[in-house]
């Protein structure tokens, strides 16, 4: 069946009347099936229709087969609303025609035509996105309110800056005593994520945007700079982190809280990696003092290096103990007796992409084997003083002033280049990789620094009890190992070590 369609905005002298419209697209068939559909007192500037949207629908079900209208405004005035429908038309097989303009998309001029109209309408589309992202950065640049729901602990309040009406945080006096809460029990404490949350949840606080507290609700609560009194700490974290900064360091005085912004896979997780994303000081203050923010994100970093430790139940090295062949996690197979048990390679037994291991590894032997070299190792920060006492901020905060000067050097270095000649250029681009090499090692020396403090981070607790290390639980074990180690390589006769530190 053949589904005529005509519009008419307003009646005027000059207008085509609906009626006009249906006897011009009847020249176009003779003898055929036809059904009208026809919106009077309708724009075209949408297609929200009631008879449009009625030929949509019976196009749907198979009823139209060919669409005619008078002219092609009468579908739409927008190219991509246009580009849309033709796409509807199209997936049903349905053909269309323009009456007056001889628009027939059964013929090889009409589908010439159609490509051309596909042409701008994509020109269209990608330009409106990049004037939205355009518009979103240049908002996010001046501290505005970048949308979404206000955090937990904050509330939001319209305001307007240079004429623009936006919003933005003041602070939430319930919610924010609670999140305070949070940040120093996982920040100064060895409590994990868990632990916290169980803490909030038997204290009856209801979660954000309610139900119970969990991992993921607080680490995404944790890792928001949204809470920080951003800092030069704070810029030179995101700055090691790969991000943008919007801001000036000047801007950054440990009053104002940040927004992070930007573009993250379908499946990834927010603040999972935030390398390009944007950093911009808003224009609320900061709840969080950026040294307790960042023991925070440190904490956070090395966890999410650890994150399969902890489900074993019958070795504290589970997580960090790897096949030495393949490379793929080992697991603990029970045999009887607690001595008895044994190390399994998945990739052997999964997998079947392994020829390691001809016998079995005992649990025990290993843990043996793993135990004397860390407890050596502590002793051995213990005697070059690397755990960071009373000190720890002093020199933390050294190292950083030392990053800025580098980043500084890097940027006047990257600014000579656009004058300089072939020679200057060669030398420059060595002292750039000179550079950047020191900043990566500082980089490295804050963490180092920051994970040994023995106020603030598990491990350091935990070295109180180190020398009975006979008496921890599995758990307390892990704990220590997974701060030290990042992962253990066993083969069949040798066992190696990637430590941390």
């Amino acid at each position: 069946m053949i589904g005529i369609y005509a519009r008419q905005s307003v009646d005027k002298k000059d207008s085509i009347s609906i009626e006009s419209q249906i006897d011009f697209c009847r020249k176009e068939f003779a003898g055929e099936d036809y059904k009208v559909y026809t919106d009077k007192g309708f724009s075209g500037k949408d297609t929200n229709r009631p008879a449009f949207e009625k030929m949509i629908n019976d196009i749907d079900t198979g009823l139209i087969e060919k669409v005619i209208v008078y002219k092609l405004d009468r579908i739409s005035r927008s190219v991509l609303d246009f580009a849309t429908i033709i796409g509807v038309f199209k997936k049903h097989e349905v053909s269309f025609i323009s009456s007056t303009e001889k628009f027939d998309t059964s013929t090889p001029i009409g589908n010439a035509m159609l490509s051309i109209i596909m042409v701008f309408a994509q020109l269209e589309r990608e330009t409106i996105q990049k004037r939205i992202k355009d518009n979103y950065y240049a908002r996010g640049r001046k501290g505005f309110y970048m949308g979404g729901r206000s955090p937990y602990g904050f509330s939001k309040i319209e305001t307007r800056i240079e004429g623009i009406k936006t919003s933005t945080f003041e602070v939430d006096a319930g919610q924010m005593s609670h999140l305070i809460k949070m940040y120093e029990l996982y920040a100064n404490t060895d409590m994990s994520l868990g632990k916290v949350s169980d803490f909030m949840n038997q204290k009856n606080i209801p979660a954000a945007e309610g139900g119970r507290w969990d991992s993921c609700k607080l680490s995404r609560i944790l890792r928001n700079p949204v809470y920080v009194k951003a800092d030069a700490e704070v810029y030179s974290y995101y700055k090691s982190k790969g991000c943008i900064i919007s801001n000036g360091i000047s801007d950054f005085t440990g009053i104002n809280g940040c927004y992070l912004y930007g573009k993250r896979e379908i499946n990834e997780r927010k603040y999972s990696n935030v390398e390009n994303h944007v950093v911009s000081i808003g224009l609320h203050q900061g709840a969080i003092d950026s040294k307790t923010w960042l023991l925070c994100q440190f904490k956070l970093d090395t966890n999410k290096q650890i994150k399969n430790s902890g489900k074993g139940k019958y070795s504290w090295l589970s997580g960090i103990a790897k096949c030495g062949y393949c490379g793929y996690a080992v697991s603990v197979v029970k045999a009887g007796h607690a001595d008895n048990n044994y190390f399994n390679c998945r990739g052997k037994t999964n997998l079947k992409n392994c020829n390691g291991h001809s016998r079995p590894i005992r649990t025990d032997e290993v843990e043996t084997i793993i135990e004397g070299y860390l407890l050596s190792k502590v002793q051995e920060l213990k005697d070059t003083q690397l755990t960071v006492q009373t000190n720890g901020d002093i020199t933390a905060n050294r190292i950083r002033l030392q990053i800025l000067k580098i980043d500084n050097q890097i940027e006047n270095l990257v600014q000579q280049m656009a004058e300089a000649n072939n020679v200057a250029m060669k030398y420059i681009n060595e002292r750039i990789t000179e550079l950047d090499a020191l900043k990566n090692s500082s980089i490295e020396e804050v963490k180092k620094v920051m994970l040994t403090n023995s106020k603030n981070l598990p491990a350091g607790q935990l070295l109180d009890k180190i020398d009975n290390w006979k008496g921890l639980s599995l758990e307390e074990k892990k704990k220590i190992s997974s701060c030290f180690i990042e992962k253990i390589h066993i083969k069949d006769d040798e066992i190696s070590i990637d430590w941390k530190i």
